[in-house]
C-alpha cells in the first residue's frame, strides 16, 4: 500500500478553498490542522510532509523550496489580519501579538516601524476572543477570530490594506511549502489542481463557512473571492521579495535568503 501524504494545514476559512478537494483523496492523503505558527516546526520534524507556512518561516528557516503558482495573499484589504487599537494609532506604546501567526507578527512590526514609525514594546496575546483583556494599548488579532471582533471602539489598522498603500504591492501571507531535499512526485500538480477545484467551489465553501463561523454567505463569499487572493504571480512574488527585504532590515529574518520553487 502506497504510504499517504502527509498535509499540514490551517484551520481558518482563508485556506478552505485550497484544501476542499483533498479531502476527497482520504486513501492517499492525511490532512493535520494546526495554527500557522505549529506547522513549520512540524514539517521540520518529519512529521509532515508538506505544509501551508507563514512567509516569513520561509526566508527563517532555508530549508524549503515553494510550490509554485499558489499561495495565500491579499490585494489591498484582508479583512482577517487587524491591529485593534484603545488609542490612536500614533500614540501606540504597547502591543500584544497573536502568537499563532508568524508572518502577521512580523508584518505589525514593519507597519508600524516603516508607516508610523513607531518601535512599541510587544507581548505575545492567545485568548483571541476577548481583546477588551489584553494588557496593552493595541492588539493583533488574525484569521477567523479577526473577522468576528467589532471594531467599535477601537482605532482600527487591517494590515493588508496599509501594507498595500505603503507599497503598491499584494501581501502574501503563507505559501506551500516542502523541504528543499524532499522528492514527492506529482505534489506540485495535486495541490494546484486542488486550489483550481477548491476556487470552483468556492459559493458552497462560502455557505459553509458562514455556518460555522455565524457570519453571512456574501460575507464569507466576499472574503473568499475579493480579500483573499490564491495565485503566486509575478507581483505577488514580488510583495514576498519587499516583505523579506524590510524584514531583514529590522532583524526579523536573515540576510541572503533567495525564492526557491520546488519542481516536482
Amino acid at each position: 500500500m502506497a504510504k499517504k501524504i502527509r498535509i499540514g494545514v490551517v484551520p481558518y476559512m482563508n485556506a478552505k478553498p485550497l484544501i476542499y478537494r483533498l479531502n476527497q483523496h482520504p486513501g492517499s492523503i492525511e490532512l493535520s490542522f494546526e495554527v500557522p505558527s505549529l506547522l513549520p516546526a512540524m514539517l521540520k520534524q518529519d512529521q509532515i510532509d508538506a505544509a501551508i507556512i507563514p512567509s516569513i518561516e520561509y526566508f527563517r528557516s532555508g530549508r524549503y523550496a515553494i510550490i509554485p503558482d499558489i499561495c495565500i495573499s491579499s490585494y489591498e484589504a484582508v479583512e482577517s489580519v487587524k491591529i485593534f487599537s484603545r488609542v490612536p494609532i500614533q500614540q501606540i506604546r504597547t502591543a500584544a501579538l497573536d502568537k499563532s501567526s508568524l508572518t502577521s507578527c512580523a508584518l505589525t512590526k514593519i507597519i508600524l516601524h516603516e508607516r508610523y514609525h513607531l518601535s512599541p514594546q510587544y507581548t505575545q496575546w492567545d485568548k483571541h476572543d476577548d481583546i477588551s483583556q489584553a494588557d496593552a494599548d493595541a492588539v493583533l488579532v488574525i484569521g477567523d477570530n479577526a473577522m468576528k471582533v467589532s471594531d467599535n471602539g477601537y482605532f482600527t489598522v487591517d494590515l493588508g490594506q496599509a501594507w498595500y498603500e505603503y507599497t503598491g504591492l499584494p501581501f502574501v501571507y503563507a505559501v506551500w511549502v516542502v523541504k528543499k531535499d524532499s522528492r514527492i512526485p506529482g505534489i506540485n500538480k495535486l495541490l494546484k489542481d486542488a486550489k483550481e477545484g477548491g476556487m470552483q467551489a468556492v459559493q458552497d465553501l462560502a455557505a459553509i463557512e458562514s455556518r460555522r463561523l455565524q457570519l453571512t454567505p456574501e460575507r464569507c463569499l466576499r472574503y473568499l473571492t475579493n480579500s483573499i487572493r490564491y495565485n503566486l504571480g509575478a507581483e505577488e512574488i514580488q510583495g514576498l521579495q519587499a516583505f523579506y527585504r524590510y524584514a531583514a532590515a529590522l532583524g526579523l529574518a536573515p540576510g541572503g535568503a533567495e525564492i526557491v520553487f520546488n519542481d516536482t
